[in-house]
């Protein structure tokens, strides 16, 4: 099962976030964005009772993490290589 997690960090603490993200291993990618959201997370969990766990426990309890909005992911295609 998949999610993405768009997240909104303090002013400033975009990249201490990341690597802190990075380190967790139901993260499958961390973008930094420029929009509503500061971060988008992709996850990967077994069930949704695991995504719930990996978001309320680690992602939301990281310093600096103001607020996440989470989208279960239904259907994924995926390009194979670069997009360039």
């Amino acid at each position: 099962m998949e999610a993405l997690v768009f997240i909104n960090v303090d002013i400033g603490a975009e990249d201490t976030v990341m690597e802190q993200l990075a380190k967790e291993p139901e993260v499958a990618a961390v973008f930094f964005v420029y929009g509503p959201y500061d971060l988008v997370v992709k996850l990967a969990a077994e069930d949704a009772e695991k995504l719930r766990a990996i978001i309320r426990d680690k992602i939301r309890k990281i310093p600096g993490v103001r607020s996440t909005t989470t989208l279960i992911v239904a259907k994924a295609l995926q390009r194979a290589g670069p997009p360039y």
